[in-house]
């Protein structure tokens, strides 16, 4: 071959690589597109909702039928799952974000089967991002095992399509738990180490309400919530998941399971025993399900429109949220209820202490504007990270459940709070708010820290303020979908 043919042959390989090149950035940029485009621009309420949601039906002028229980230690949250599926007799329905093949996760399995041996139906509906981390590729052997049994159905809400970008962004957020038409459990607890039992050094703090129903053929919020479900159930986003093949791992997981089931008993023996609901909750007047639209698309934000409606009908608000990201609607009308209010309070965590990142971040860059709205923030340093998200309302109403304020949980996650009015569960929380504020730090009028007798300043580490320096610029353009 002459040097001429040689020089023409290398020419076209390195044309052909140009090509090919550009191709594929054609399909990155288009393929980003389909995934982002979708949820850049953000709806608005629509004038029925608006209509239809009257934050003063929220209240109650009398004792409700329902009774509560704040939940707020990972322990007993634990144990409040363990007994309540040890007394259904008919139906457990569970909803998690994240579900572990980890000693929590398997508590709950577990407990699950051993429901379903005595006849009880079982419906488990997962997140499909996490579950096809965690039911496909990390422990898929544990939860075909659930899957396997007769009497349980489990289902991935919206699963990973990488076909279908432009649905991969809306979540599953809801975590709640139902037994029969009597009690269910909700929060912003995921089914994890982080956030039951006492398995990991590394915890997340969270809370979540008990609902009890002192009379079943009583219409009340666990109503609400199991239609919710049944509507989220049948979706076309949602979609079984099934055991195909009973292998060899799979049953060595369910004998691992039922030993675990006989271990439970001797390490948490009093979520066995009788336990008196009456003497664990409290009276309401009203509990009120709030809810974002169910579908896998751009939603409309019913629930930041829910919340900050009722947030309207106080003077004293106080916000717990792990982490802040607002767009300039959500700053206009926090601005506005701070103008309306006497005091509006946010409690979430100190950047030191945060296990977000990118919410740890985002606070970094836009903290002045979040306080330019006229809120007080409390950056609170715990033994552990907060993941509580709650709205005190002066000393009737709180709210609790999975929204946090940021434009992911507004605009394209599925959120649950339950909106309680309950002058003692108020209270409950309210004092917990305010043991939190002297763990934490505030700024002042004159632009200067305040710090409470019990904050105790953690300090980053060199490679911490780097890695956080670096996210402070790749977050901004994307900063709507973290």
């Amino acid at each position: 071959m002459n040097k001429g043919n040689s020089q023409e042959i290398v020419g076209i390989g390195v044309s052909t690589i140009k090509h090919i090149g550009k191709i594929i950035t054609v399909f990155l940029v288009a393929y980003v597109g389909a995934l982002t485009l979708p949820y850049v621009g953000h709806k608005k309420v629509s004038s029925n909702y608006k209509k239809e949601f009257q934050a003063e039906d929220c209240y109650g002028d009398t004792n409700g039928k329902e009774r509560v229980a704040y939940v707020d230690d990972n322990v007993e949250a634990l144990k409040y799952r363990l007994k309540m599926i040890s007394e259904a007799q008919k139906e457990v329905i569970l909803s998690t974000f994240d579900f572990n093949a980890d000693s929590s996760g398997k508590d709950v399995m577990c407990s699950l089967l051993e429901a379903a041996e005595r006849g009880v139906k079982v419906k488990v509906i997962v997140d499909g991002g996490n579950g096809f981390i965690d039911m496909k590729m990390k422990s898929s052997q544990w939860f075909q095992a659930l899957a396997s049994h007769e009497n349980v159905e489990v289902q991935i809400y919206n699963p990973v399509n990488l076909l279908k970008p432009w649905k991969l962004q809306a979540r599953l957020h809801d975590k709640y738990v139902i037994v029969d038409n009597k009690m269910y459990l909700l929060g912003g607890r995921n089914t994890t180490n982080l956030f039951l039992g006492d398995y990991s050094e590394s915890q997340n703090l969270d809370r979540e309400l008990f609902v009890y129903k002192e009379d079943e053929n009583i219409q009340g919020s666990i109503d609400q919530l199991k239609q919710y479900f049944e509507s989220i159930w049948n979706l076309k986003d949602s979609k079984p998941y099934e055991c195909k093949k009973q292998t060899e791992e799979i049953e060595q997981c369910l004998t691992d399971l039922k030993k675990r089931s006989l271990k439970l008993r001797e390490l948490y023996p009093d979520a066995y025993e009788e336990w008196n609901w009456q003497e664990l909750t409290v009276d309401t007047n009203k509990v009120t399900l709030l809810q974002n639209p169910i579908k896998a698309e751009n939603k409309e934000p019913l629930m930041w429109h829910s919340v900050t409606e009722l947030m309207k009908t106080g003077e004293n608000i106080t916000v717990y949220t792990p982490y802040i990201i607002c767009g300039k609607e959500m700053y206009e009308d926090l601005t506005q209820i701070c103008e309306e209010t006497e005091t509006v309070e946010i409690i979430t965590n100190d950047v030191s202490s945060g296990a977000n990142p990118w919410g740890c971040t985002d606070y970094l860059n836009q903290k002045e504007k979040i306080w330019a709205t006229g809120v007080q923030v409390y950056e609170f340093m715990g033994e552990h990270s907060s993941h509580t998200k709650a709205v005190l309302i002066d000393e009737r109403m709180s709210l609790v459940g999975s929204y946090n304020m940021d434009m992911r949980s507004t605009y394209q996650d599925t959120e649950l709070m339950l909106a309680v009015d309950s002058v003692a569960l108020n209270e409950q929380i309210r004092q917990e708010a305010e043991r939190d504020k002297l763990a934490s730090r505030t700024m002042t009028e004159s632009g200067e820290y305040e710090y409470g007798p019990e904050y105790q300043a953690k300090e980053m580490s060199t490679g911490k303020k780097i890695f956080y320096g670096v996210l402070r610029v790749i977050t901004v353009p994307i900063r709507r979908f973290l």
